[in-house]
């Protein structure tokens, strides 16, 4: 099959699923039971989290095909601004519990699975209603958030060990574009925080930015970087944009371990990760 948005990203999938099953295979008995970088969570609930989705994205993705964009019994749209970390880590470390050391192997199985069912889409499928706990989106935008899934929690498990760990570079081109998405879903309105705030993003290596994100209060833009004084400005690789975006990085956590620098406010800087908030 030639190459084409839809079989680059499903083989982006695959990939970064494959290269966290190695990782995996390598990885010591003991360093399962450690703590990663997802707060509160083991780098064995991690896996089990990745795990569960493999099975519950497959049927999401056949049911979508199908054309069939409902929950099933035991799925529910999360409300608006409801964070659903609780659960899911509840799940993660109860499945972790029961699966101990056969946790790879079903790991592996999922994704295999998982990579049938991908295979199996056709380019009509591409734009159909997909359920997600969120709100209903195309079957494209929910293929894209696995990708977003494996590339995030792999850096928590690596992070957990190695303190040097970066995102997977084949996968920042895809997570760049995923940013819009992911801070409309983040963003905390109304907070007791000085207002209008403009945050510059200055960013090199594999993806470059230059965005701002002005936040008012009440809402936020995005708007290409220009002459206007920012209050505080990232600089960084797009790994640690990516990071820092995604809430696994703070201002201060960033500068400390040499992973960004900020030019203007360090006070204004250490707000983005309140008015954006990771989960």
């Amino acid at each position: 099959m030639a190459a084409n948005p839809m079989t680059t990203l499903i083989d982006l999938v695959n990939a970064e699923a494959g290269r966290l099953a190695d990782y995996l295979s390598s990885m010591k008995t003991d360093s399962w039971s450690q703590d990663s970088a997802c707060e509160g969570w083991k780098i064995g609930d991690v896996v089990a989290h990745l795990s569960i989705a493999a099975s519950t994205w497959a049927g999401s993705l056949s049911r979508a095909a199908a054309g069939d964009s409902e929950p099933t019994q035991g799925q529910s749209y999360l409300g608006a601004r409801v964070r659903g970390s609780e659960i899911i880590a509840d799940a993660a470390t109860a499945h972790f519990q029961e699966k101990g050391n056969q946790l790879l192997s079903e790991f592996i199985q999922g994704y295999e699975e998982l990579q049938q069912v991908m295979s199996s889409l056709k380019p009509e499928d591409w734009d159909k209603p997909c359920f997600h706990r969120r709100g209903k989106m195309p079957l494209h935008q929910f293929v894209a958030l696995r990708v977003q899934e494996l590339a995030v929690h792999a850096w928590d498990i690596r992070a957990g060990l190695d303190s040097l760990a970066t995102i997977s570079e084949e996968a920042l081109p895809q997570m760049v574009t995923m940013v819009p998405r992911w801070l409309c879903t983040a963003f905390i309105s109304r907070l007791d925080l000085p207002t209008p705030v403009r945050f510059r993003f200055d960013v090199n290596g594999a993806s470059k930015v230059s965005e701002d994100v002005l936040v008012n209060g009440q809402d936020y833009e995005i708007q290409a970087s220009g002459t206007i004084q920012a209050d505080a400005t990232f600089r960084c690789d797009t790994s640690n944009y990516i990071l820092l975006i995604f809430g696994r990085i703070g201002a201060d956590a960033g500068v400390s371990s040499g992973r960004l620098t900020i030019q203007g406010s360090q006070q204004r800087a250490s707000e983005f990760t309140s008015w954006f908030k990771g989960f």
